[in-house]
């Protein structure tokens, strides 16, 4: 059976020092901008994922002893536990989307959404995805997908207004700022952008985040 201790090549009485030299080693070997090919890289990205989906439960306390409980028992992590594993992984995808690393937010939000789905964590997984130019179709089905499951949040339609952007689609991205005023009209996001397209100014992290704070 593959547990997340067999995935990270450690025993499972390895300490915490122990676990996460042996993520290091394996992050970077299999980190997605190592490979070139197409298929390889999917590949890599899939390991990459599941590698760190690893570290983030073992190198945490808590959901570290809801897992070794859950081994015990032979079952999955407690609902509780996946739902605290998700959040944290959204919460560090959200910082590599500030830092321009969509790849690496890529694979944080796939966790997020495995563990606790949920259409904030959709969302953004879907311009994450536009954000890597790979895989734009598939970005754009997840960012309509979340507006179809709750279509009255201004955040769904500042996102799919974002990646419209980034593929140089004005027409498209005015009309999603739009739609977000609409269901708030003191949006900033949705502001910011509407402005940006019509001075053509500013960069990738404000059309990120939308000059907010």
């Amino acid at each position: 059976m593959e547990t997340y201790y067999s995935l990270l090549r450690v025993s499972l009485n390895a300490s915490p020092g122990e676990i996460k030299r042996s993520y290091l080693k394996l992050a970077q070997k299999y980190h997605p901008d190592l490979y070139l090919d197409p298929k390889e890289k999917i590949k890599a990205n899939e390991k990459f994922s599941k590698i760190t989906e690893g570290y983030r439960v073992l190198s945490d306390d808590k959901l570290k002893e809801e897992y070794d409980k859950s081994l015990e028992r032979g079952m999955k992590p407690k609902d509780e536990a996946k739902k605290t594993q998700a959040k944290n992984a959204f919460k560090r995808a959200i910082a590599f989307l500030k830092q321009n690393d969509p790849w690496r937010a890529v694979n944080l939000l796939r966790i997020a959404c495995r563990y606790h789905e949920q259409p904030m964590y959709l969302s953004y997984l879907g311009l994450a995805l536009v954000y890597t130019r790979q895989y734009q179709r598939e970005g754009f089905e997840k960012l309509e997908l979340a507006i179809k499951q709750v279509m009255f949040n201004p955040i769904f339609y500042v996102n799919i207004g974002l990646a419209y952007e980034h593929i140089a689609n004005k027409s498209k991205a005015l009309e999603s700022y739009y739609e977000a005023i609409n269901w708030d009209e003191n949006n900033r996001a949705a502001k910011k952008g509407i402005e940006r397209l019509q001075t053509k100014k500013k960069g990738f992290l404000s059309k990120l985040f939308g000059g907010e704070k």
